[in-house]
C-alpha cells in the first residue's frame, strides 16, 4: 500500500483561507480562488441531475494533488496576482 500524507490544514483554516482567497480565471467554466493555504475550485450539489447549489466550493491542496494539477490552478491564477 502506498505512503498517503494528508494535509494537516484544518476544516477551520481552510474556511478562513477561503474567506480571503483571490478570484482567478475559471477551469472548465468553473470559478477558481487562490489562497494563502489552496487553491478552491467552484463544486455544484446535485439532486439526482438537476443543480441544487452553485454557491460551493472545495479545496485543492497542492501537496495533496499531482503536479499537472497544481500547474493548471497556478496558470489560472497568474494573471490575475499583483507582478
Amino acid at each position: 500500500m502506498p505512503d498517503v500524507k494528508l494535509s494537516a490544514a484544518t476544516v477551520d483554516e481552510l474556511q478562513t483561507d477561503f474567506e480571503s482567497a483571490v478570484p482567478c480565471h475559471q477551469i472548465d467554466g468553473r470559478k477558481v480562488w487562490k489562497g494563502a493555504i489552496a487553491f478552491y475550485i467552484q463544486s455544484f450539489v446535485y439532486d439526482g441531475d438537476r443543480p441544487v447549489a452553485t454557491d460551493a466550493a472545495d479545496a485543492v491542496l497542492p501537496e495533496d494533488n499531482s503536479a499537472e494539477t497544481v500547474k493548471e490552478f497556478e496558470d489560472a491564477c497568474a494573471a490575475t496576482q499583483p507582478a
